[in-house]
């Protein structure tokens, strides 16, 4: 297998986690050889903190010929736009999420990906961490038999308390729904298959923000979209379940994720981090058992979308993060503030398959 050469576009807040994790954990896979910002004095500070020669505007990831796949970590209101024009370029793209804003901007990039032929990749992957895969192989095992249905909460304060930049989250195409919804939808696909319909009801807590981090402390944020969400979700499957998704929230006792079987209970730790015990109770147990994990996925965090992708080209098979699922994840998203808006329930037109579990793959990224 060749080993693909990587170009960023994008050098804000995320960047460093890919950088590490592709030096750290997946450099069989692929090298970072170029990375670029509208902010050419921030890619110069990440180029020189992970070594990497090559820095600059986008254009000099656009056009490079050496550079098999685009890493778009722009900001959400350009993902499109970004995406779109690394593929008229001749590159694969991996994007983080959401793919775009609304579903016609996913099926651009669709038909032009597949006229180009070309792959498309969207964050989350956090569902293929240990705790997450090591979840779905128990419940596909039947450790807690057939899932009836599910409460989930992402409970969160806001990120104008340590981020200067936090404008964005506060805007159209971020907030609590598409900046943290998606790492528990991918999730909840995963181990439940697609979404059949929602409900949801939504309030902007606080019109305004204040930014409390350094140079902007003291900087005022107009808020545009929903900062507290309580959704109801039903799955093709007929499970269901509950989702309260806020910025809003100090703390929280409440498990991430807690599924409930015909046998038992399982909790899931937070889907936005790649690590964390998952943890079953099921008849006439006397307390929690934490579950064995797979040990060979440990490591992984973000960037193992990238890897199986380029796994998925060389085999000519598809990959897991793919753009089917992104659309789903975000038609899920929009029906959900159909739903705040309409106050009814919103069918999902779209549907994606249930992607298959790491461990159906002929060897893992650490297993050598």
């Amino acid at each position: 297998m060749k080993k693909y050469r990587v170009g960023i576009i994008g050098c804000g807040e995320i960047c460093g986690n890919y950088l590490s994790h592709a030096q750290q954990v997946y450099s069989d896979y692929y090298d970072i050889v170029a990375i670029s910002d509208l902010d050419v004095e921030r890619a110069k500070k990440r180029a020189d903190k992970y070594g990497i020669a090559k820095y600059g505007t986008p254009d000099i990831v656009y056009n490079a010929d050496d550079i098999d796949i685009i890493i778009n970590l722009t900001v959400p209101k350009v993902h499109e736009q970004v995406t779109l024009k690394a593929l008229e370029c001749g590159k694969h793209v991996y994007s983080e999420k959401p793919l775009a804003l609304t579903r016609e901007g996913i099926l651009k990039i669709k038909d032009t990906a597949e006229k180009l032929g070309l792959r498309v990749g969207c964050a989350p992957d956090s569902f293929m961490s240990a705790p997450a895969q090591s979840a779905k192989k128990a419940l596909e095992e039947d450790w807690i038999g057939n899932p009836i249905g599910f409460n989930a909460i992402c409970p969160l304060r806001g990120n104008e308390f340590h981020r200067a930049d936090a404008d964005f989250f506060y805007k159209k195409g971020a907030g609590p729904m598409f900046d943290m919804a998606p790492y528990y939808l991918n999730i909840f696909i995963s181990l439940f298959g697609a979404v059949d319909s929602v409900m949801a009801m939504g309030k902007i807590s606080f019109e305004e923000r204040t930014i409390k981090a350094a140079p902007r402390r003291g900087e005022k944020i107009s808020v545009e979209v929903p900062t507290f969400v309580c959704s109801t979700l039903r799955f093709e499957n007929g499970v269901m379940g509950t989702f309260t998704n806020s910025f809003d929230i100090w703390s929280s006792q409440t498990p991430f994720i807690e599924i409930y079987g015909e046998k038992g209970t399982m909790i899931l730790p937070d889907p936005n981090r790649y690590q964390g015990e998952v943890l079953i109770r099921r008849y006439k147990d006397t307390e929690w058992h934490t579950i064995p994990q797979f040990v060979e996925y440990e490591k992984y965090g973000r960037g193992i979308g990238i890897v199986d992708m380029i796994r998925a080209i060389e085999s000519d098979t598809e990959h897991k993060a793919n753009i089917d699922m992104a659309y789903h994840t975000t038609d899920v998203i929009l029906s959900m503030e159909e739903a705040i808006d309409t106050h009814s329930e919103i069918k999902v037109n779209s549907t994606t398959p249930k992607p298959d579990g790491l461990w159906t793959n002929p060897e893992t990224i650490l297993w050598k």
